[in-house]
């Protein structure tokens, strides 16, 4: 999991804190005008990496933002709905996201036409790319947008009290 600390940057404990103190109309646009942006930028960001079908369908089109007055979540790959072949997309969000190991052979028996039979082995997990701890997707798409995030947070907190006050 990728964070923020906010103790690193008054910009952002200034935004905390003025949310927070915010009157309930602001706040509530604050949040959708954040959400609206940042959704459309974590599904971009994740598409543009995303080579694969599986990826695609596991990692990109499950893509959600969650925007609350304290915190931004980037989320990918954590819903319970099942894939057309019946595999849920929370199972198979970890081996699009970081691999398997390639090593993985499976051998059984098969018959032949002819009647004889002979061992079969099968490398099992070709289909996958090999294991990479950093992932290929979700954790470089977030190390590029978490600051690009918390920056449109900021000038989305700042633009929604200007407009707020404009109108009064």
């Amino acid at each position: 999991m990728l964070r923020i600390d906010v103790y690193g940057s008054r910009e952002l404990q200034a935004t905390i804190l003025s949310i927070r103190r915010a009157p309930a109309e602001i706040r509530k646009r604050i949040r959708q005008h954040t959400k609206e942006i940042a959704a459309t930028e974590w599904t971009k960001a994740l598409a543009e990496r995303a080579e694969t079908r599986l990826e695609h369908a596991v990692l990109v089109r499950t893509a959600r933002v969650q925007v609350s007055d304290q915190n931004i979540k980037l989320k990918s790959g954590s819903l319970t709905k099942k894939l057309s072949g019946g595999l849920p997309v929370s199972e198979g969000a970890p081996v699009a996201e970081f691999g398997t190991k390639q090593d993985k052979k499976t051998t059984y028996a098969r018959k032949s036409k002819g009647g004889g039979s002979h061992q079969v082995t099968r490398r099992t997990r070709h289909a996958f790319k090999p294991l990479n701890r950093k992932g290929y997707v979700v954790y470089p798409a977030a190390a590029e947008m978490i600051p690009r995030i918390a920056s449109l947070w900021v000038q989305t907190t700042i633009r929604t009290f200007y407009e707020a006050l404009e109108r009064k």
